[in-house]
């Protein structure tokens, strides 16, 4: 039971950013702002949603 509690945790987080990623889509300043801040705290390296924003915006 804790495996899936745990993988319904991850996804919840994938989705969460997901949608933030979508509503950043018209204000690119802010996607940047929100991948630098992953970037900061470290917390990136579990995010592949933003792992991704953040190899196209450097792109």
């Amino acid at each position: 039971m804790e495996a899936w509690e745990s993988l319904l945790s991850d996804v919840e987080s994938e989705l969460i950013d997901v949608e933030a990623v979508l509503a950043d889509l018209d204000d690119l300043d802010a996607l940047r702002h929100r991948v630098h801040a992953a970037q900061a705290d470290g917390s990136i390296d579990q995010r592949p949603v933003l792992q991704r924003c953040a190899g196209l915006i450097q792109s």
